[in-house]
């Protein structure tokens, strides 16, 4: 390994927060906005940290509105002048995907394991059947979306690998995925949450990937239907023995981070996410 690359040098500074006191629809609002599944919280008008909040968070406290209520006060954080390998450490044990940069007390960056897999060259020529993630969950096409929620929320795995009737890999869905089919009116999602009409990044594609949210806090029961009607069928793999640095280019290549790994016979074997990469750098 060339040098000591410490986590200031690939961290990310242009980071969103949320800010206390806030609300559940605060933050609802800013993860449909920014596309994000989690960001820190700092407290009103400063960067003080305050907390994380992610959808989880949500999850577990769909009952209460208040953001200082729900969010977790006291998060795993890294210093700018840490090793990245404590980074990765961190992502891989805790299986977390983002870690709040903190020095004296203020937010000052954020470090995803995205932001690692860019030092593709530290991945030598380790196989990626090595490094499997311990989550690995199929389901079969016909599971109705009721389902494939539940299991999401008991297994905390964050796609499922798809299996048609004779056990071979059919497509992959992801928590966002549920809800490219939606029995509930546009212009009734938008009013239910509260979005104005002016809103123009309240696109009907924004609003779907806060979805999950929207059913989980309403208790409103997804339809249904097979997940095989809303999987993504085109589904980008990797082969047992690929390496670990042509694993880490394809996910940042996709913008993706886990996909299915297959063996000889072309059946699934695994699934690999981007936090199980970390572990060659500990």
């Amino acid at each position: 390994m060339k040098g000591k690359l410490k986590v200031k040098d690939v961290m990310t500074t242009d980071i969103i927060v949320a800010e206390v006191p806030g609300n559940r629809e605060d933050v609802l609002r800013m993860f449909g906005k920014y596309e994000i599944s989690g960001m820190p919280v700092v407290k009103a008008g400063t960067r003080k940290l305050a907390g994380v909040i992610t959808r989880n968070d949500l999850f577990r406290n769909s009952d209460e509105a208040q953001l200082a209520m729900i969010m977790n006060d006291n998060p795993v954080t890294i210093s700018p002048d840490d090793d990245i390998k404590k980074a990765a450490k961190i992502f891989y044990e805790k299986r977390i995907h983002g870690l709040p940069v903190v020095e004296n007390g203020e937010v000052v960056g954020i470090v995803s394991p995205s932001d690692i897999l860019r030092l593709i060259e530290r991945f030598d020529g380790d196989e990626v059947d090595g490094y499997l993630s311990p989550i690995f969950v199929p389901v079969y096409e016909e599971t109705p979306l009721p389902v494939v929620m539940k299991i999401f929320r008991v297994t905390d795995a964050g796609a499922l690998p798809v299996l048609d009737g004779e056990g071979m890999l059919s497509g992959i869905v992801a928590d966002g995925d549920l809800f490219t089919f939606s029995h509930l009116d546009e212009n009734v999602v938008k009013s239910e949450m509260g979005i104005g009409e002016d809103e123009d990044v309240w696109s009907w594609e924004g609003i779907r990937d806060v979805m999950r949210l929207y059913y989980e806090t309403s208790k409103i029961q997804l339809p249904p239907i097979p997940v095989k009607e809303v999987m993504v069928k085109d589904v980008i793999t990797v082969f047992r023995k690929t390496t670990l640095s042509a694993v880490a280019q394809k996910m940042l290549d996709n913008k993706i981070n886990q996909m299915p790994v297959m063996d000889e016979g072309n059946e699934i074997m695994g699934i690999v996410c981007d936090i199980d990469l970390m572990k060659t750098l500990i």
